[in-house]
């Protein structure tokens, strides 16, 4: 029976590409279904789109749709329980927890993680680091939320919020799975794992996660420091329509860089968690560019691209 099972990473991938697919999916609606499904904030309280939308859905769904809203402020949530498990899970890796144990025995059962006992000491530093980043990623964001942006007053479908709370528990196993052998190396050991990191690896997904927070931290500060509804037009701006998603998306792509296992160049598992970040945020930075375009005219953002420079 256990042989049919699949391995957690195998389980992790396809929820995190189902996922991101079914929010692309959403693109094949019409703009007014879609702004009722979908938008929030500022691109929600535009009243008279709001109107129009809510004319182009059927009145049951309107009526679901209202009573399985939440507060767009609920985003601290996300953060929360990021940062949250971030700990629980360093917990369970340094006092030899049992929910960690069954995780990475599953995982290391199924043979998906490549890691050799030589290699077994650096493969858990990068994942270990990995874990450093992620628990960091969360916090820095819970803090913003509470002390940087201006927490908006329009709802959002409960669905969303529930997707949100699903990606960061997922992202939090996905972070440990693929480095299974070396933390089962490692307990059984009882080795360092404290060695030289000063590899082009680490210092490389260093320096791109690094730029990408204090990037994403300063489009946060402009966007809180803007009057209400007022077009962004300092720093990354200038160029990209939503550039913390930028960063957003350069963050796991440095994390997923920095804890691939031997003889990997991306950690599979990690870097599948980016189709649902990029299919997600490209779905909404493609609303926003919309948005923008109808609010403060199609000149305002045709020299910009709306999320990733280059191709879209």
């Amino acid at each position: 029976m256990e042989g049919l099972l699949p391995s957690p990473s195998g389980v992790l991938q396809a929820y995190f590409v189902l996922t991101g697919l079914l929010v692309v999916s959403l693109n094949v609606f019409p703009e007014n279904v879609k702004k009722v499904l979908m938008a929030y904030g500022a691109r929600r309280d535009d009243a008279a789109g709001a109107e129009s939308a809510a004319a182009a859905v059927p009145d049951f769904l309107s009526k679901l749709i209202a009573r399985t809203q939440v507060p767009h402020s609920w985003y601290w949530h996300f953060y929360a329980l990021s940062a949250g498990l971030s700990l629980f899970w360093a917990e369970q890796f340094f006092s030899h927890g049992r929910m960690m144990g069954m995780l990475v025995s599953w995982s290391a059962g199924k043979g998906r993680s490549s890691s050799q006992s030589q290699h077994a000491t650096m493969v858990l530093a990068k994942v270990v680091l990995a874990w450093c980043l992620m628990a960091l990623q969360g916090a820095r964001r819970l803090w913003e939320c509470f002390f940087v942006m201006r927490p908006g007053k329009s709802p959002m479908l409960a669905v969303h919020w529930v997707v949100g709370l699903g990606f960061y528990a997922a992202m939090s196993m996905a972070i440990w799975v693929e480095g299974s052998s070396a933390i089962l190396a490692s307990w059984e050991s009882h080795g360092s794992t404290i060695v030289a990191l000063l590899s082009p690896r680490v210092l490389f997904s260093a320096v791109v996660y690094l730029a990408a927070c204090t990037g994403q931290n300063r489009c946060h500060k402009h966007l809180a420091s803007l009057k209400k509804y007022t077009l962004p037009s300092e720093g990354l701006f200038n160029y990209i329509v939503c550039p913390h998603y930028t960063c957003e998306i350069a963050i796991y792509l440095a994390i997923a860089f920095l804890a691939a296992p031997e003889g990997k160049f991306f950690n599979m598992t990690i870097l599948s968690g980016l189709v649902f970040v990029v299919g997600n945020l490209g779905t909404t930075a493609s609303g926003t560019r919309k948005w923008y375009a109808a609010k403060f005219g199609t000149e305002s953002v045709a020299a910009k691209w709306a999320i990733i420079p280059g191709i879209f």
